[in-house]
C-alpha cells in the first residue's frame, strides 16, 4: 500500500496539518502502531497518506507501511513491520496491492486513534508519569529478552542499568525530552495530580512479589539447561533517572 512519491494531492497544507494534528494528540513514546478509521483513510489521496507516513516516521524513526484489518475491523493501521508481526502479527498480500495484517485474538496494539479515549473514572489511581531512564528500559527490554532466552526479568533490569550508564548525554537527553512530554501530557489531563510515595508495606510486598518471581524464572531456566550460569550479578543502579512529579 506505498504512496506515489510525486502525488499531486487534493489537500490544502492546512487540512493535511489539521488531519495530523487529530492523529498527534494519541501519539506518546509508547505508540509503534497508528490507526486510522477506515472511512477517514478512503477519503485521503496517495500524497496524504504520504504525508501522514512521514510525519509518523519522524515518531518512529523506521520506515512504515499502511496495513488493513484483517481481523474484520473496519480500520486501517500504520506501522513498522517489526511491530506489526511482534506477539505473533501476519501481514499477507491477497491477490491485489492491499496489504493486510492478521493479528492474534489475544494480540494487543498500543495505537493512536482519531478518537481520543474517555476520561478514567476518578477512583482509578492515576500512574506515575515514567522518569527517563523507565522509557529507556521499556523500549529495549524486549530487545534484550528476545536475545537472551531464558534471561530474567531481575537479570534484564542489570543489564539494562549498566547501558543506560554508558549511554552518551545526547541519548540520555533524549529520553528526558521524552519523559517531561509525558509528564506535561498527564498534567494537561489531571491538573490536580500529585505524586503520592508507596507506604513502606507496599514496596515490602512489591519486593517479595518480584523475588518470587525471579524465583520462577531461575527453576524455569534450569529445567530447561543443562549447564545452568553464574546468575550472581551485581545489580547496576542507572543513574541521571531520579526525575519526579
Amino acid at each position: 500500500m506505498a504512496a506515489n512519491m510525486n502525488a499531486a494531492t487534493q489537500w490544502n497544507p492546512l487540512q493535511l496539518q489539521a488531519i495530523w494534528r487529530e492523529l498527534e494528540d494519541q501519539v506518546h513514546p509508547f505508540s509503534h502502531v497508528l490507526s486510522i478509521r477506515g472511512e477517514t483513510f478512503r477519503q485521503l489521496d496517495a500524497a496524504a497518506k504520504l504525508f501522514i507516513a512521514r510525519k509518523f516516521m519522524e515518531h518512529v524513526q523506521e520506515s512504515v507501511l499502511y496495513v488493513i484489518d484483517g481481523n474484520g475491523v473496519d480500520r486501517v493501521y500504520l506501522g513498522a513491520p517489526k511491530h506489526l508481526v511482534d506477539g505473533g502479527g501476519t501481514i499477507l498480500r491477497p491477490p491485489g496491492n492491499n496489504l493486510y495484517w492478521i493479528r492474534p485474538a489475544v494480540h494487543k496494539v498500543t495505537t493512536a486513534t482519531l478518537i481520543a479515549p474517555p476520561a478514567p473514572p476518578k477512583h482509578v489511581k492515576i500512574p506515575r508519569p515514567p522518569n527517563a531512564y523507565i522509557l529507556y528500559r521499556k523500549e529495549r527490554h524486549h530487545h534484550v529478552k528476545n536475545s537472551n532466552p531464558g534471561i530474567t526479568n531481575n537479570e534484564i533490569s542489570q543489564l539494562l542499568g549498566k547501558a543506560w550508564n554508558l549511554e552518551s548525554r545526547e541519548v540520555r537527553q533524549k529520553y528526558k525530552d521524552m519523559s517531561e512530554k509525558v509528564k506535561q501530557a498527564l498534567l494537561e489531563k489531571h491538573p490536580d495530580y500529585q505524586y503520592r510515595p508507596r507506604r513502606p508495606s507496599e514496596r515490602r510486598r512489591r519486593r517479595r512479589n518480584a523475588q518470587s518471581q525471579d524465583q520462577q524464572d531461575n527453576t524455569a531456566t534450569n529445567n530447561a539447561t543443562t549447564s545452568p550460569g553464574d546468575a550472581s550479578a551485581a545489580a547496576a543502579t542507572p543513574s541521571d533517572s531520579t526525575d519526579t512529579v
